[in-house]
């Protein structure tokens, strides 16, 4: 175990005892690699050509899916986040130094009985500026 899923289980944990949910944890089951949303991204290199959308075949530079919890980020002014919304992939707006996107993910969606869904999403592949 890596210390980062050392600290996303301490947390999981932490949150189900406050909440008193001892089933939490095992909401993240599925979708652990975003549970705490800590992650950085690489810098971008070169064009990736190898990685297709298996809803529509668009190539992509980060898989479809849906997060585990919310996940909190800034597209820092580059295009290619979409989100699945009435069965189409549509782009999500770039943010910059002042705005944001939320994603709700599927815990929140769990706990509050769909009122606010959780959002399928990737990353389609973008040409260097």
């Amino acid at each position: 175990m890596t210390r980062k899923q050392w600290y996303q289980r301490r947390v999981r944990g932490s949150i189900a005892r406050a909440m008193e949910y001892p089933t939490l944890p095992s909401l993240f089951a599925e979708d652990e690699f975003s549970a705490m949303g800590l992650r950085k991204y690489p810098i971008r290199r070169k064009i990736n050509s190898n990685m297709y959308s298996d809803f529509d075949g668009t190539l992509l530079r980060e898989l479809e899916h849906i997060d585990s919890t919310v996940t909190v980020l800034s597209t820092f002014n580059n295009g290619g986040h979409e989100m699945l919304y009435k069965n189409q992939y549509r782009a999500a707006p770039a943010t910059g130094e002042n705005s944001f996107i939320v994603n709700i993910g599927k815990l929140v969606d769990d706990l509050i009985d769909i009122k606010v869904p959780s959002v399928r999403h990737s990353v389609a592949e973008v040409d260097f500026d």
